[in-house]
């Protein structure tokens, strides 16, 4: 893979220019197309040049020594990528790296969240409750006669 940017992926994810977000999108998609293809593909002599660097920086995420300590930009770069496939992926069963293990820690994620907000309406629910109902002490004029 090429280096980082910025943004947290790489120069070839980023060519678009950054004047629109959906350049930057299509971008970050045509990385993850040619990430699902090295994924799928078994052809070691596979002529698009995506899949064997693909297939390198999978190779690399294997063998790296600093990726357990998160100081790989590369291995860093390439997990971004698996992040934002897995955002989106469908399947069941997904051939691309970590894709099923953080689809499950997104889904733990939104169920702790959605268990926290309702906690939260819950609490309101309880404070309006134990405020009583409100009533001024003088009636209003909108209500009452001219």
């Amino acid at each position: 893979m090429e280096p980082r940017t910025d943004s947290g992926l790489c120069t070839e994810c980023n060519k678009a220019p950054r004047k629109s977000s959906e350049s930057q999108r299509l971008s970050v998609q045509r990385c993850i197309l040619s990430l699902l293809h090295a994924c799928q593909c078994r052809n070691a002599n596979c002529p698009l040049p995506s899949c064997q660097k693909m297939k390198r920086v999978a190779q690399h995420l294997k063998h790296c020594k600093r990726n357990t300590s998160g100081g790989c930009p590369v291995c860093r770069q390439f997990i971004a990528l698996c992040y934002y496939h897995a955002k989106h992926c469908q399947e069941n069963i997904c051939l691309v790296p970590f894709c099923l293990t953080i689809k499950h820690k997104l889904r733990l994620r939104w169920q702790e969240q959605r268990i926290q907000h309702v906690q939260m309406i819950r609490r309101r629910i309880m404070a309006l409750r134990a405020i009583g109902p409100r009533r001024s002490s003088k009636p209003s004029r909108a209500c009452g006669p001219r």
